[in-house]
């Protein structure tokens, strides 16, 4: 499901056997963070891996920070793919110590269990 704000911010969320996949596109802040939350908050802590892919958020601010903790904080094993931007406001507020980064959503994803490959 694709989500599209009259600013250009997207949310698409993906659901595999492996891995929920959330991808952010545009500037995640205090007017589209909302949406974020929205999703976040439907995402079943059974679910498994949740893939935060930011590698095409242009801005964020502390409130878009604060969306990623509300997956967090429900326990849920978060992984985070960002722009170098995004992975240095992530460390400066010490979100970098409850999620794992990675280098790209492949790496992100865990390994299918039935052995169909990743997104």
């Amino acid at each position: 499901m694709v989500v599209q704000s009259e600013d250009e911010f997207f949310v698409e969320v993906t659901h595999t056997p492996a891995a929920v996949l959330v991808t952010v596109t545009g500037d995640l802040d205090a007017d589209t963070a909302p949406e974020l939350d929205w999703h976040l908050e439907r995402i079943d802590t059974g679910s498994g891996v949740v893939v935060l892919d930011l590698t095409s958020v242009s801005f964020c601010d502390s409130v878009g920070l604060a969306s990623f903790l509300t997956v967090v904080r429900r326990g849920v094993d978060v992984r985070v793919v960002g722009s170098r931007q995004v992975v240095r406001l992530m460390a400066l507020a010490g979100i970098t110590d409850h999620v794992t980064l990675a280098a790209s959503v492949a790496e992100a994803v865990p390994p299918d269990p039935g052995g169909r490959p990743r997104p």
